[in-house]
C-alpha cells in the first residue's frame, strides 16, 4: 500500500505538467509586432503628413507670388512707380518710366534741378483706373507740400505693351502731361536769372514771359545783374498739368551804379544833340522846322539855357523808363549868306523847348544806353 502512494501522486502530477506545456505551446503561437515594424508605420505617417505640410506652403507661396505679380501688372501699379519716383525727387527716373523727351530747354527736368525744389509731391490716392482693350486711364489725386498745400488731379494714360508668365498685361506709360513754371522776367536779356539753381534762358522771350516744363513744386528764382541792377528774390510754383501754380516774377530795379550809369548816358544824350550843327538834329528831341531855302549856313550852334529834369522809373517792356518832370530850353543861332555877298543870321524865334522821354535798354559795366522815344516835331 506504502508502495501505491508515490504511484498516485506522480499520475496527479503528469496531467498538470501536461496543461502547462500546452498553454505555453498557445502562447508561442500568437505573434506581436516587432519593434521594426513599429518604427517603419511612424516613418510613412510622418513622410504623409510632411508632404501635405509642404504642399499646404507651396500654394500658399504660389497664391502670393500670383497676387503680387497681379498687382504688379496693374496699370495703377505704373502710376504709382511714377509718383513714387517724383515724390524721391528722381524726376529723372519719371520721365524715363513714361518716355518723356527731355531737350534743351528741359532745363529744370533733372535730378540736379529738382533737388533745389520744396514743396514737391508728398502723397497720392488713385481715385479711379478705366481699362479698354489695349489701353487704360488711371486718374490720382496728387497732394503737393504736405498739408495745406496744392492738391490736383493727374492723369496716366497707358497702352500695353505685352504680357508677362503668359497671362499677365505688362502696362507701359505714355509721356505724363507736366505742368509748367512761368518766369516773367523784366530786366535787360544779359540778367542771368536762375530757377531752381539752374540758368533760365530768356533773352528774346516773347512778352518777357519764359514757360519750362516742371515737375511739382516750388522753385526759388532769382536775378543777377552784375551790380547794376537787381531784383528780389522770389519762388514760383509749378503744380500739375490740369492745376494754375503761380509764376515766378523777377523786375529789376537800378542800383546806385546803375542809377549813375543811366543818367550818365541821358546826359551824354542831351550833350551830343546840343553838339550838333544840324538844325534837326537825329535822334534828339528838339529842332527848327523853318529852314531857310536859298542861304548857306554857318556857325551854327545849339545853347541850352535850360537844363531839363527827369526822373529814370521803372522797367518796362523796352527799357527802365525816363521822363522829363520839367522840359528844357535851348536856342540856335548861326550865319548865313546867299551866294552873291549878302549876309545875315539865321536864328531860332525865342527858346525852343527840350523835353526828354526814353528809356534805358541796358545798364553793363561799360555803360547804359539812352533812347529817346519822342517824335521829332
Amino acid at each position: 500500500m506504502s508502495d501505491d502512494v508515490p504511484t498516485q501522486a506522480d499520475d496527479q502530477a503528469s496531467p498538470g505538467a501536461g496543461e502547462q506545456t500546452a498553454r505555453g505551446q498557445s502562447h508561442e503561437a500568437s505573434p506581436s509586432p516587432s519593434p521594426g515594424g513599429r518604427r517603419g508605420w511612424s516613418r510613412r505617417r510622418t513622410l504623409l503628413v510632411g508632404g501635405a505640410v509642404v504642399l499646404f506652403a507651396l500654394g500658399v507661396v504660389a497664391a502670393v507670388v500670383v497676387g503680387r505679380t497681379a498687382a504688379t501688372h496693374r496699370p495703377e501699379a505704373a502710376a504709382v512707380a511714377y509718383l513714387e519716383a517724383v515724390q524721391q525727387g528722381d524726376v529723372e527716373r519719371a520721365t524715363a518710366l513714361d518716355g518723356t523727351e527731355v531737350g534743351d530747354d528741359d532745363v529744370l527736368l533733372t535730378n540736379d534741378a529738382y533737388a533745389g525744389v520744396t514743396d514737391g509731391v508728398t502723397g497720392w490716392d488713385v481715385s479711379g483706373s478705366r481699362v479698354d482693350g489695349d489701353s487704360a486711364v488711371v486718374v490720382a489725386v496728387v497732394q503737393q507740400g504736405g498739408e495745406g498745400g496744392a492738391v490736383y488731379d493727374q492723369q496716366f494714360a497707358l497702352e500695353k505693351e505685352g504680357t508677362d508668365l503668359l497671362f499677365f498685361d505688362r502696362w507701359a506709360l505714355t509721356p505724363v502731361e507736366l505742368g509748367t513754371l512761368t518766369v516773367q522776367v523784366g530786366a535787360p536779356d544779359a540778367a542771368v536769372v536762375t530757377a531752381a539753381g539752374v540758368e533760365v534762358p530768356h533773352a528774346g522771350a516773347e512778352g518777357d514771359t519764359v514757360e519750362l516744363r516742371a515737375f511739382p513744386g516750388s522753385y526759388p528764382a532769382t536775378l543777377d545783374g552784375a551790380g547794376a541792377y537787381e531784383a528780389d528774390d522770389v519762388v514760383g510754383i509749378a503744380t500739375g498739368a490740369s492745376s494754375t501754380g503761380s509764376p515766378a516774377t523777377l523786375v529789376a530795379t537800378l542800383t546806385d551804379t546803375g542809377q549813375a550809369a543811366a543818367r550818365a548816358a541821358v546826359d551824354g544824350w542831351l550833350s551830343a544833340c546840343l553838339a550838333s550843327t544840324d538844325l534837326a538834329p537825329d535822334g534828339c528831341s528838339f529842332q527848327i522846322i523853318n529852314e531857310p531855302t536859298g542861304y548857306t549856313l554857318s556857325d551854327q550852334k545849339w545853347t541850352l539855357e535850360a537844363a531839363p529834369v527827369y526822373e529814370i522809373g521803372d522797367w518796362t517792356s523796352e527799357g527802365w523808363q525816363v521822363d522829363a518832370t520839367t522840359e528844357g530850353s535851348a536856342t540856335f543861332t548861326s550865319s548865313l549868306s546867299d551866294g552873291a555877298g549878302g549876309t545875315g543870321t539865321f536864328n531860332s524865334v525865342g527858346a525852343v523847348r527840350v523835353p526828354i522821354q526814353g528809356v534805358i535798354p541796358d545798364v553793363t559795366a561799360e555803360g547804359a544806353t539812352f533812347t529817346s522815344t519822342l517824335l521829332q516835331y
